[in-house]
């Protein structure tokens, strides 16, 4: 049934309507722009999903520790911003 043109057409009108609520949030932490251009609507099988290209997108939902260096210590807790929840809502 998903793959019908009605349904497929709906499917792909929702994602779109979910990615401009992942945008609005998102556009509240912009510095460089870069996670606002990995974040995009793709088309698979069934139908289609918002998918997040920034190889950060984990720490910068969830949250991480801020550090001077890669294997430096901790200095201060950045929140996550919660982009990912956003679009299941």
């Amino acid at each position: 049934m998903a793959g019908l043109p009605g349904v497929k057409a709906a499917l792909k009108e929702t994602a779109g309507k979910q990615k401009a609520k992942v945008m609005s949030k998102a556009a509240g932490h912009v510095e460089t722009g870069w996670l606002i251009n990995h974040i995009e609507v793709q088309e698979h099988d069934k139908g289609y999903a918002i998918v997040f290209t920034d190889p950060n997108i984990i720490s910068i939902n969830y949250g991480h520790w801020l550090r001077k260096t890669k294997d430096g210590p901790p200095i201060k807790w950045v929140d996550g911003i919660h982009i990912i929840e956003e679009g299941l809502h």
